[in-house]
């Protein structure tokens, strides 16, 4: 049976065509491309109970591929939420529409049955003990494991503001968040988001759609820091103010104030913006407390090598909670691939997790905005071509040694991205095409993805 990948948030399909719409992301089939499988299945294995603990992409990745891998082994997954795997990097848009829990539903119910894997919901697991290969839930009952894979994920970073605790303010992480935001829409009529990275974008732009006054508030100087460069960053914002979404950067929040209730934020300036919300998008934390208390090495994730192996005997960790060569990635695509290495390897099929390539691609306001790879030259004999159109809202950097292409910032470009992903993920060589690129001409990338 054949495997596709989607490109834009890696989830994995299995059978013999693409599916018309990714459920995750809602991609279409184009999307998908097809995925060699190296690996035969691991049935008759010694191995005979794993445990998973947490049902985000990671974990439910490695459930699947656990599954898929090995027909015997039993597969015990803990979630301490109330639903099941659903898509949290929709969230965003779920928040301003009316859809249905069911729409961002990954697997339905049927398909746990079918595949024999038993997910226990609202129980978390609050103890691991190494030694006796044993976790506890938090009714206290224990559970053996042969292999123990820790998908805990993360938890959203609140900043120390002052009001930060009052009514109105809210996270945006799980399902949950979610719904407690659809619950009070009709109670507010503007509202702030206190970040600027993917998050906070995606949920202004939501917010925006339903009729709401938003303002997005980032203490950088730019909005996604972490992907875009100043210029791919002013053209965004201006696209982003055209559509009524107001944007500050560089700009720092002392206070929440309101009696019980928000009603505003006062900035360091002393500047005071009414609102009746506030969201937070602004940043997560590996929720690393759990590995710790078992002694498992941690830094600022929970540390892996290669095989996603902990420091502890047959422990492994996968997603937003691991910390692989000193990097916490934090998106979807490397919480899959790092599920399925960690699953491939608790099977005992040795394969090498060599990190993920860090590939956004953001569709907000009609403009689709791609990064992947370096944004900046940072090795002798690297060059940039830069492109720019901001009347169009059309942004395009290139990072290249002559040979290559480390890296691309696109926006407003439609019809080059999965090219260019392709050209960097697989080193294929850009020499030819280099002085066409620099000229502005993107047919050469259309042609033949």
């Amino acid at each position: 049976m054949k495997k596709w990948r989607c490109r834009i948030c890696g989830y994995i399909h299995t059978g013999e065509n693409p599916p018309l719409q990714c459920p995750v992301c809602q991609a279409s089939a184009e999307d998908f491309k097809p995925m060699e499988d190296f690996f035969s299945t691991a049935a008759g294995s010694a191995i005979k109970k794993i445990i998973i603990i947490g049902n985000g992409a990671a974990g439910m990745e490695a459930a699947r591929t656990l599954r898929e891998n090995n027909s015997e082994v039993e597969i015990l997954l803990f979630s301490d939420e109330n639903h099941p795997f659903y898509s949290r990097i929709h969230l965003s848009t779920f928040i301003g529409d009316n859809s249905s829990i069911e729409k961002i539903t990954i697997y339905p119910k049927n398909w746990y049955e079918e595949n024999r894997i038993t997910v226990i919901l609202n129980n978390q697991v609050v103890e691991i003990n190494p030694d006796k290969q044993i976790v506890i839930d938090n009714h206290g009952v224990s559970h053996s494991y042969d292999r123990l894979i820790i998908a805990t994920g993360a938890s959203p970073f609140v900043p120390s503001i002052m009001g930060i605790d009052k009514e109105g303010v809210s996270l945006l992480r799980n399902l949950e968040h979610a719904l407690q935001i659809r619950k009070k829409m009709d109670t507010f009529s503007s509202a702030i988001i206190i970040g600027g990275g993917i998050l906070g974008i995606e949920a202004a732009s939501s917010l925006n759609k339903t009729g709401k006054r938003v303002t997005i508030i980032e203490l950088s100087d730019r909005l996604m820091p972490q992907q875009l460069d100043s210029d791919g960053s002013k053209i965004l914002s201006h696209i982003l103010e055209t559509r009524g979404i107001s944007v500050l950067t560089s700009t720092r929040i002392e206070e929440i104030f309101g009696d019980t209730q928000v009603e505003g934020i006062r900035l360091s300036s002393g500047q005071k913006l009414a609102a009746q919300f506030v969201v937070l998008a602004t940043g997560i934390v590996p929720n690393i407390a759990l590995a710790k208390q078992a002694g498992i090495n941690v830094h600022r994730g929970i540390i892996v090598n290669e095989r996603l192996e902990t420091s502890r005997k047959n422990i492994y960790a996968a997603g937003d909670v691991a910390e692989f060569q000193n990097t916490i990635y934090g998106i979807w695509p490397a919480a899959v691939d790092q599920g399925y290495a960690a699953a491939l390897n608790a099977l005992g099929i040795t394969y090498h997790y060599r990190g993920t390539t860090p590939l956004h691609i953001l569709k907000v306001a009609g403009l689709e905005v791609t990064t992947i790879g370096k944004k900046y030259p940072d090795q002798s004999g690297e060059e940039q071509i830069v492109y720019r159109h901001p009347e169009a809202g059309e942004y395009v950097k290139l990072i290249h040694n002559r040979e290559y292409i480390q890296g691309a910032l696109v926006l407003g470009v439609k019809g080059i991205s999965y090219r260019l992903e392709k050209m960097i993920k697989k080193n294929v060589t850009a020499r030819h095409i280099i002085g066409d690129l620099a000229s502005g001409k993107w047919e050469v990338l259309r042609k033949n993805s």
